[in-house]
């Protein structure tokens, strides 16, 4: 009998004569660990999992030689960072054309938000709706057994994703939420504020949406080059020689943030 064994059957004994039930037995179990000086190792960061651009443009092209109905589900799935469960529920009622949003009645928590979308996808869905008023946006060929018919499920969507990434070439592994990491990844690469990308995504917390951030390598790669331009090394080099190295870390750092009008090296930033 391994240690492991032994230290089970002592505590089950404890549960059984004090009467503890699974709730009660939960506390127990986190009061012990306290007491012995146990906590969690710290969580390991590793990068989020996305599609490059190659991937993307890829993977949409070959959505498109499928159908273009297949296409523009997935392209409305992929620039609304929507999760799939949010999507699937998404109804013709839910698109405004004019405003430019897409309102997702119950997202998590049941928490409404409103997505905008760009005018071209704004366009392609005015052409896919046509004259309907209500409904899926997306119809299922499929009655299914849902309270809504004719909407697809998760699972499909999951299928359709698999299918055309399979078809594409793309060898990485590719499912719905991996289309709503490289949504938010591009996002902040491309500048946006990450409140705005939390309000986007419909993260509660911050520190989600910030997970996306340190994992952005294209955001790393834009600090790396206000850094190494020759602009920037010349600066950097002049605050060296007549500042010392302290100036010259607090400078390269206000660099990096992207301090200075369009990202350009400025005598005042310095």
């Amino acid at each position: 009998m391994t240690s492991i064994d032994r230290a089970a059957n002592a505590i089950a004994t404890i549960l059984i004569r004090e009467g503890i039930d699974y709730l009660q037995s939960k506390a127990v179990i986190k009061r012990a660990r306290a007491q012995a000086g146990l906590s969690a190792p710290p969580e390991k960061r590793t990068s989020i999992n996305r599609l490059t651009i190659e991937d993307e443009l890829t993977f949409i092209d070959h959505a498109y030689e499928e159908s273009g109905a297949t296409g523009l589900l997935l392209q409305t799935l992929l620039e609304t960072g929507l999760r799939v469960s949010e999507f699937t529920r998404l109804r013709v009622e839910d698109v405004s054309l004019a405003e430019r949003v897409i309102i997702v009645m119950r997202g998590k928590g049941s928490k409404r938000r409103e997505v905008p979308i760009r005018r071209e996808l704004a366009q392609m869905l005015r052409l896919h709706i046509g004259t309907r008023r209500a409904g899926p946006l997306f119809q299922s060929r499929e009655r299914g057994n849902g309270p809504l018919p004719y909407t697809y499920s998760r699972q499909r969507i999951g299928q359709i994703v698999r299918q055309v990434a399979h078809q594409a070439g793309i060898t990485k592994r590719v499912y719905p939420h991996l289309l709503r990491h490289t949504m938010a990844t591009k996002l902040l690469a491309l500048g946006m504020d990450i409140t705005d990308v939390q309000r986007f995504l419909g993260h509660e917390n911050i520190t989600t949406t910030r997970h996306y951030a340190e994992t952005t390598a294209a955001t790393l790669r834009r600090k790396f080059d206000r850094v190494t331009a020759p602009a920037a090394r010349s600066l950097l080099f002049g605050i060296q020689h007549d500042r010392g190295e302290a100036a010259a870390l607090l400078a390269a750092d206000l660099l990096a943030s992207g301090r200075g009008s369009n990202g350009e090296v400025t005598s005042a930033d310095a």
